[in-house]
């Protein structure tokens, strides 16, 4: 019956790591946000599933930011087929790597100090875990071309027994360049009173869009999940469960910052509805309140505050060790 979770942002050192910082996985009986795509073929004559949708970030739970000239290095620095060396062909919007080496890892410690600029990709800035709630806040920035993106800070409260509160902050240097939340569903959703329902055997997940007020929201299944700018990705193998759709959450307007708010309720698949969250900006806060709980983000930095039962608490600016 319980909620599993997991969170990534983190520096890069391995050839297996994926452009996926800021992507999260959520579980309830079974997988409900999982991470796209097949993993049949390592890069090689088969690769183009592997390097142009499998491993980037168009198949993660995570932010896209498209510059329509932005361009990707081949994965893969010689000419070897080996590891990861298919053909780069797609621009997904997603985060960058310029594969110093064959397989895109540092090599050693030495390595990755000397070229820290590369592998220094995102930081957890703040965590604690509480008997109401775990709260962690995140840097993603330097997983993305700084040509297009200059901020983008991601905040996550998961509120007991099966609440998650995403709040995202993401600048771009041209107003222009569009931003996507992306969310890799398991199974297609079903719209019910504005929220969209994503059922997996036992498990169920409701996912609610508050922030933008005006977006406009894609769903990319069947024959479209595995295609974008035009070209077709299709995995030539299945070799396991993968998501069966990509959600895609955009601002209606061009704008050179903009805040994503979601919050996601994960329960089992007999729960025909949830509460619904409702949220108050103003310019220095976003307020969002959920069943007994308000969260409160800043909208210019890292902080917060959180009210459950009436109690305020802030939550960390720093990372707190877990409360046993």
């Amino acid at each position: 019956d319980a909620v599993h979770f997991f969170f990534k942002s983190g520096d890069r050192f391995t050839a297996h790591q994926h452009l996926d910082v800021g992507n999260f996985l959520i579980y309830k009986h079974e997988e409900l946000a999982g991470d796209g795509g097949q993993y049949y073929y390592f890069g090689g004559e088969k690769g183009h599933h592997d390097v142009n949708y499998h491993l980037r970030t168009i198949a993660h739970s995570t932010m896209l930011v498209h510059d329509p000239e932005e361009v990707w290095p081949g994965m893969g620095a010689d000419d070897r087929q080996s590891i990861r060396a298919g053909k780069v062909t797609g621009n997904d919007g997603g985060q960058h790597h310029n594969w110093p080496h064959h397989n895109g890892a540092t090599s050693d410690p030495e390595d990755w100090y000397r070229n820290r600029d590369l592998y220094d990709v995102g930081d957890i800035l703040a965590f604690e875990d509480t008997n109401d709630y775990v709260y962690v806040g995140a840097d993603c920035k330097g997983a993305y071309d700084s040509k297009k993106l200059s901020a983008f800070t991601r905040q996550i409260v998961y509120v007991r027994p099966g609440t998650f509160v995403i709040f995202d902050r993401v600048t771009a240097t041209d107003p222009s360049y569009k931003k996507t939340w992306l969310l890799q569903a398991m199974k297609p959703p079903v719209e019910k009173d504005g929220r969209l329902v994503v059922t997996n055997g036992k498990g169920r997940l409701f996912v609610q869009t508050l922030l933008p007020r005006e977006h406009s929201t894609r769903l990319a299944a069947g024959d479209s999940l595995y295609t974008y700018g035009g070209n077709d990705y299709t995995p030539e193998e299945e070799r396991g469960a993968a998501p069966e759709c990509r959600v895609e959450v955009s601002p209606a307007e061009a704008s050179q910052t903009d805040l994503f708010l979601h919050v996601l309720t994960a329960t089992d698949s007999t729960v025909e509805d949830v509460r619904k969250a409702t949220v108050e900006t103003s310019e220095s806060e976003v307020a969002v309140t959920v069943g007994g709980v308000t969260v409160k983000f800043e909208t210019d930095g890292m902080g917060g505050r959180i009210v459950v039962e009436g109690e305020e608490k802030r939550l960390a600016v720093d990372v707190r060790p877990t409360v046993e």
